[in-house]
């Protein structure tokens, strides 16, 4: 369940999105999603502050256009919203958004202890792996926060006889606020395009990230960090690279009252980790958007062999 708000009155602007989940007995959890301020300075800038979207990547969603997103967005490189200020502009024919956080999103209310959030960031938790790779749940709180990021992004737009295409830049640096852990930092860059031909998008995004952290820490070693969302935290891979690939065709059914169009595609994303004992987690979408009215359907098929909804 969610309640969201819109607010534009004069050159003020704004927006908020609260959502509730249930998972079962007791495992209820709920959390801020978007909570900004802003000021809309004319038809092509604005500014926001609050809890809002970071710019990195192709697009609110990266190149995406399923249910589950990409892998970037487990990586919290997709759809992440913090803490902080951003300014967007448009300058002919390039968008260009520059954003400072203070911090990553807090955490609400859930039985994690630091993960009743929406977007995946490092987070504290409270288990820890043997030497068997168990996990041992109710330890020391440890882990990392993000703090003090900068993020640029920049897309050109490109328009052709029946086509478009926009090329763009991201990139993204922070600070990493350690318990029990030495402080770290991040980083994080992206070349991204989307083109556009009639109906059919095609979409391609390659990322590098890593996380510079203490190796004293629960799995002994710093190619692991715990990020979580949903009320759920793992270790993720410190560095990587992330490759992904999304294919989508609208279909307009105006034959079919009851139907607007179509949207099928196909998506595909990968965690090209640099630890060699560690697996490249795959994941593959196949799916369509169906879209009538008011209603916005997903039915998607996914597999995957590292992916936390999905699993291996």
């Amino acid at each position: 369940f969610r309640i969201n708000a819109t607010l534009e009155r004069g050159p003020i602007i704004g927006k908020l999105e609260y959502r509730w989940y249930s998972a079962g007995t007791g495992k209820n959890y709920n959390f801020l999603h978007t909570g900004w301020l802003g000021y809309q300075f004319d038809e092509d800038s604005h500014i926001e502050v609050g809890l809002n979207r970071v710019p990195f990547g192709a697009g609110p969603y990266g190149i995406s256009q399923s249910w589950f997103f990409d892998q970037h967005y487990y990586v919290g490189l997709a759809d992440d919203p913090d803490l902080g200020i951003k300014y967007s502009t448009k300058l002919n024919n390039w968008s260009v958004d520059v954003a400072y956080y203070a911090r990553s999103e807090p955490s609400f209310s859930g039985r994690s202890a630091d993960s009743a959030r929406y977007g995946y960031d490092t987070v504290r938790w409270n288990e820890s792996i043997d030497e068997d790779g168990n996990v041992i749940f109710g330890g020391e709180r440890n882990g990392y926060r993000e703090e003090n990021q900068v993020n640029a992004r920049g897309i050109y737009h490109l328009q052709h006889e029946g086509s478009s295409s926009d090329l763009g830049v991201s990139l993204q640096f922070g600070e990493l606020e350690g318990e029990e852990l030495d402080d770290g930092d991040h980083w994080a860059a992206a070349a991204h395009a989307v083109h556009r031909r009639g109906n059919l998008t095609l979409g391609a995004q390659l990322s590098r990230y890593e996380f510079d952290i203490d190796a004293n820490n629960p799995w002994g070693t710093d190619t692991l960090i715990p990020m979580g969302a949903y009320d759920f935290a793992w270790p993720v891979a410190a560095e990587a690279w992330l490759p992904a690939l999304s294919l989508s065709y609208k279909i307009n059914t105006d034959a079919i009252p009851w139907l607007d169009y179509v949207l099928p595609y196909m998506e595909w994303s990968s965690i090209l980790k640099d630890e060699s004992e560690f697996n490249d987690s795959q994941l593959f979408i196949l799916g369509s958007a169906w879209a009538s009215g008011g209603w916005y359907i997903y039915s998607d098929l996914a597999y995957s062999d590292g992916n936390y909804f999905i699993g291996d």
